[in-house]
């Protein structure tokens, strides 16, 4: 049930990922016992709480009056990758945070869009280009003079800038660095077990089946 429906909404051709579902189905992918209905509720709840529907309110009821902050001790958890393990720990990764800030800021009526900028993950607002996020770093607050800096920092200055690096990413695509997160994270572990159920769940996705079909059959044989 888990794969058919990621496999349903993450076809190319159709409408906008729920980016919340998406995640979350990730999230069941690894967890059987998990209910989605009871973490959307989660994220229902989180939304009623924000005081101001704005980009900035949601960043400070995220970050400041619940709390949520990057796990920089466990960085390479693969848990922090898992939107229900962020919820009920207040921990995750550039990306997992910044899906959580999204779909809150959804809930309250505020658009914001995910930057899949190399090597750290931001948010920024739909109706102003030159204002971003940053949910690992305390919902901080962007330029994208800041943006570029941090950039350089992140990369230790060995990737060349690029303003599209700035670009909205669409919401399947934020899924599919979810998983390649995932994937990269249980591949270095020899995690063979979780790797799998990862690799079942790229299967599900047209263009990674079809480049990596003799790897997600070499991990699948597990189940065999």
């Amino acid at each position: 049930m888990v794969r058919a429906r990621f496999a349903e909404i993450m076809q190319p051709a159709g409408p906008s990922v729920p980016l919340d579902e998406a995640a979350l189905l990730i999230s069941a992918a690894l967890h059987p016992d998990l209910e989605l209905v009871d973490w959307l509720a989660e994220l229902d709840r989180l939304a009623e709480g924000c005081p101001a529907p704005t980009g900035d309110g949601v960043a400070q009821h995220l970050f400041t009056t619940e709390h949520f902050t990057g796990n920089r001790n466990a960085y390479y958890d693969w848990r922090n990758s898992c939107l229900d393990r962020v919820i009920a720990t207040r921990t995750g990764i550039p990306i997992s945070l910044s899906v959580l800030m999204i779909e809150v800021a959804r809930r309250v009526g505020v658009e914001l869009h995910g930057v899949g900028m190399p090597a750290h993950f931001l948010v920024r607002v739909a109706d102003d280009p030159d204002v971003f996020f940053d949910p690992f770093d305390g919902g901080r607050r962007l330029d994208r003079a800041q943006v570029r800096t941090l950039f350089e920092q992140v990369t230790g200055g060995q990737v060349v800038w690029n303003e599209q690096y700035l670009d909205p990413t669409p919401n399947r695509d934020i899924a599919i660095r979810m998983l390649n997160n995932l994937k990269s994270v249980f591949a270095g572990r020899s995690d063979a077990i979780r790797l799998a159920i990862v690799m079942d769940l790229r299967s599900a996705v047209p263009e990674l089946a079809e480049l990596e079909a003799a790897e997600i059959a070499a991990t699948s044989a597990i189940f065999n």
